[in-house]
């Protein structure tokens, strides 16, 4: 099963601020769409931070927001996306690299607030998987 806001909140609960956040929660739906979970995996697969593949996306929709409950430029709040990626990526057998787990993003994507996020890689103990399917239409 595919993690839920609640599993974020519970597995932080120094974020339980964001509980009746919308703007958080839209963040956390945002980053666990399919495609969104793909680019993710992708970007730890090529060695990247899996944020730097969503970075944009949700760069976007705040500023998108007027107003928005979310403030980017606050490192706790930039923290805590990164920890729903953390969640997310999770069911898939995904975790935080253990060498130097954060990496700068700044020569990888173009982003306003995130300056860097964690790689992960995989650990082989997961519950969820992509299955890519080519199929004659």
């Amino acid at each position: 099963m595919k993690a839920k806001f609640e599993d974020f909140l519970s597995e932080n609960p120094n974020c339980s601020k964001f509980y009746n956040n919308f703007d958080a929660k839209a963040i956390f739906d945002l980053l666990s769409k399919d495609e969104n979970i793909i680019k993710m995996i992708n970007a730890s697969e090529e060695k990247l931070p899996a944020l730097a593949a969503c970075v944009e996306l949700v760069e976007s929709y705040v500023t998108s927001r007027n107003p928005s409950t979310i403030d980017l430029s606050d490192k706790f709040t930039r923290t805590a996306i990164g920890r729903m990626a953390k969640t997310i990526l999770k069911p898939f057998g995904y975790e935080v690299r253990a060498r130097s787990a954060q990496e700068n993003l700044s020569n990888k994507v173009n982003s306003k607030y995130f300056k860097s996020a964690s790689r992960y890689e995989k650990t082989g103990s997961s519950t969820m998987k992509i299955k890519a399917v080519v199929e004659q239409i």
